[in-house]
């Protein structure tokens, strides 16, 4: 795939680099000379260009691209400046970094739809760290209200079933998926331990230690996970 970020600073060149190793094909710009120059090694191709100026971002290959993100974390015009231009242009998709509450109102209000909030991820994710200690996994959010966690089985549920456990009922939270370790061999023979979807999950399925659950809730509801 290819993608084209806009602002090459911490944000966006993690995520351009992210993208590289991956294997897609990446185009970082930024006005600041020196950030352009530090990602000419780690991603496909880096220019050097003012984003407000619609002639120069016009020759940027924006048609070709899948996704084009725009991170810029500090100047607010820019950032809005940037965005109206690119809609103009006709770019796809835009993934849009927020500054602040009224710069989200502003580029919703263009037509943006995909919002990156740095800060307020990670402050979730630290309050999920927080609260689950030692079980939490990974953090999604779906919503403002709800999101997806994965945590490692407590102690308390392993052994029971499925329809013991009920999720719903007895949490307030739903139990979307199990994952489930198994010990493999790799190509030189060594033992690996590598986690596989348990599909379908049933009423009789019984909870194993190293078993990883992915619950979707509102995030006070692990206070009741938490407490087992």
């Amino acid at each position: 795939m290819k993608f084209l970020v806009i602002g090459l600073g911490n944000l966006g060149r993690a995520i351009a680099e992210n993208l590289t190793r991956i294997g897609d094909e990446v185009i970082g710009v930024d006005l600041n000379l020196h950030k352009v120059e530090a990602v000419k090694q780690t991603i496909s191709g880096s220019v050097s260009l003012d984003t407000t100026d619609r002639d120069a971002l016009n020759t940027l290959p924006l048609s070709e691209m899948d996704a084009i993100f725009v991170t810029y974390g500090k100047n607010f015009g820019t950032s809005v400046q940037t965005v109206a231009l690119l809609k103009s242009l006709d770019a796809s998709r835009l993934i849009v970094r927020s500054i602040s509450p009224i710069h989200e109102t502003v580029i919703r209000s263009i037509g943006v739809s995909e919002i990156i909030r740095p800060e307020q991820d990670y402050a979730a994710t630290y309050a999920s760290q927080s609260l689950l200690g030692d079980l939490f996994q990974r953090w999604y959010q779906v919503t403002e209200t709800h999101h997806l966690y994965k945590i490692k089985t407590p102690g308390a549920l392993v052994g029971q079933t499925l329809k013991t456990i009920d999720f719903q009922t007895n949490f307030g939270i739903r139990l979307v998926g199990v994952e489930r370790a198994k010990e493999v061999r790799n190509l030189i023979g060594l033992k690996q331990t590598e986690y596989y979807v348990v599909d379908p999950l049933t009423d009789d399925l019984v909870l194993k230690a190293n078993d990883k659950l992915i619950l979707f809730g509102k995030m006070e509801v692990l206070h009741k996970i938490k407490e087992l």
